[in-house]
């Protein structure tokens, strides 16, 4: 039997150090912990609460415990520093490893344990999948089994999407320079907004709110949410009380987030980078697989890949791709990255739609059937009106 060839050296040692690495890390998170255990300075666990999802038999909980969860920042009155510091405490995270907690949500319970990073996942079963519940209801989540706080005092809600069986479609949106407008062609710009602003200073790709409105709700202007929107980026999970507020403070239909972990193990540090993203899209199309979907992304980063990669794998359950340009004046090398996956895409019976604004989005999606003709007005003039906020003439 011929002897298989060894692995290439270079990634011997990509493993080697990122195993040693992630070794030293958890080793200095042990000692930090125990050398504040000795001088009586313990922690006090606390739930940092991350927006719920359920598919036809499950209910997706996640979060994090920490000792330090990021604080309320008051986004009309803070001053640069003030930013800062909040985002200093953001990625300083102190994280509790092996805390109990349980979940209750519509008459199901479970438990769990919290990660040497603090995460959690808790899975717990739906008992109504046989009947139409609300589009958002409220899930409870406790710390247990713990001397260090109380149930009663760790008892946390979080917000938990509910698909119903009326829905025509889902959506996956990216977030950087998809909804959020990032300056990811200037290292400069994006590290100030990055560090120095906050949910209320950071701006919207013009149009999306109303465009994700008429698209959650189908294309008509009144009723309940019908369609479910999920938001996948290559941002770390120390990000994700920043991005639930943009959402909500820019009336940014509000969905479940798909971060990752800024962790150094190998399965963090080395496979949660862009490709991620990809996972997330796949587990999500899995976990509805009688759902069509929508999938937005934009050309600065490796969404086309990504995006190109899921049409060959899911076919025509997906019905349309939007990328958005991130250099609408000029020709550029991303437009040609973009091109050659547009074409990768339509190959597999995905069409994969270069996009200059969110009102070419909905012209491009009125005549696939994703919007009503009565959407198209609506979603034009609020990306104009966001133009002249963004260019200071209202």
């Amino acid at each position: 039997m011929p002897r298989s060839a060894p692995p290439p050296i270079h990634d011997s040692l990509r493993h080697w150090l990122t195993r040693t690495a992630a070794m030293a890390d958890d080793v200095a998170d042990s000692a930090i912990r125990r050398i504040r255990h000795r001088w009586g300075q313990g922690v006090t666990p606390q739930i940092q609460a991350y927006t719920g999802f359920a598919t036809a038999e499950t209910i997706h909980l996640r979060g994090r415990i920490l000792a330090n969860p990021p604080l309320n920042p008051d986004f009309h009155n803070d001053r640069w520093w003030q930013n800062l510091k909040h985002s200093w405490r953001r990625f300083a995270s102190d994280e509790v490893p092996g805390v109990r907690l349980e979940g209750f949500f519509a008459g199901s319970t479970s438990r769990t344990i919290s990660d040497s990073e603090g995460y959690f996942q808790l899975d717990l079963p739906r008992k109504d999948c046989e009947t139409t519940s609300e589009f958002w209801s409220l899930a409870h989540l406790a710390i247990v089994d713990d001397e260090r706080i109380s149930p009663f005092d760790s008892l946390t809600t979080c917000d938990v999407l509910q698909t119903p069986v009326e829905a025509k479609y889902a959506v996956v949106s990216d977030v950087d320079d998809t909804i959020l407008r990032t300056g990811a062609t200037d290292i400069a710009t994006m590290a100030k907004l990055t560090f120095f602003g906050n949910a209320r200073t950071r701006a919207p790709l013009e149009g999306v709110a109303s465009l994700y409105e008429w698209m959650q709700h189908d294309g008509t202007p009144f009723g309940p949410p019908l369609n479910p929107i999920f938001y996948v980026s290559s941002s770390p999970w120390n990000l994700s009380d920043l991005l639930e507020d943009f959402l909500q403070n820019n009336a940014i239909p509000q969905g479940p987030l798909f971060l990752r972990d800024l962790g150094i193990d190998e399965d963090k540090f080395i496979k949660q980078g862009h490709d991620r993203k990809l996972e997330q899209t796949r587990f999500l199309m899995n976990a509805f697989p009688d759902l069509p979907f929508v999938l937005v992304g934009d050309s600065g980063q490796e969404d086309a890949r990504l995006y190109a990669t899921a049409a060959a794998e899911f076919g025509d359950r997906i019905q349309a791709i939007f990328i958005r340009d991130i250099d609408p004046g000029a020709f550029s090398n991303h437009d040609e990255t973009v091109d050659r996956f547009a074409r990768q895409s339509l190959a597999s019976g995905v069409p994969m739609h270069l996009v200059k604004d969110s009102i070419e989005v909905s012209v491009i999606a009125e005549r696939l059937g994703l919007l009503s003709k009565a959407a198209l007005p609506a979603i034009a003039a609020a990306t104009k009106r966001d133009q002249n906020r963004k260019d200071g003439l209202l």
